[in-house]
């Protein structure tokens, strides 16, 4: 006996949704036109490998739409914000390939552990007094 609603997905929406989001759509987009939120699509990925795979399709669908505009863009200029709106599209739409991803490492006095314990900023602290003062206290 099944308990609570039943479900609202159609084996459609596999072939919907990669129409859909081939003309620069996000999945919430597509969501909402069908009346569902966006979290019922990642739940109906997990439940559906058809509709995960359609899912990956059109991902990668809206990808190459916005890149189609940053293409044209690049190419022909635009007016106003419209620069900015792609940019935004395609780090949104594509984030593995245009994401402003920074790595930083910090490391301690010549690329070694930075200094945690107080034995350890002591003896920082100690060999900094003994470089300034040449080991006379």
């Amino acid at each position: 006996m099944l308990v609570g609603r039943p479900s609202k997905y159609r084996d459609e929406y596999a072939e919907e949704v990669v129409t859909y989001c081939a003309q620069g759509y996000s999945l919430t987009a597509f969501a909402g036109t069908i009346g569902v939120c966006r979290d019922t699509i990642t739940e109906w990925c997990d439940k559906h490998e058809a509709f995960s795979l359609a899912v990956k399709r059109a991902k990668a669908k809206s990808a190459a739409w916005w890149e189609d505009r940053a293409r044209e863009v690049a190419t022909n200029g635009g007016p106003g914000g419209q620069a900015t709106m792609v940019i935004f599209g395609l780090k949104n739409h594509a984030r593995e390939d245009y994401s402003d991803r920074q790595q930083i490492e910090h490391t301690g006095k010549d690329g070694g552990p930075i200094a945690t314990t107080i034995e350890d900023k002591r003896a920082a602290a100690k060999a900094l007094l003994d470089e300034a003062f040449g080991g006379q206290e």
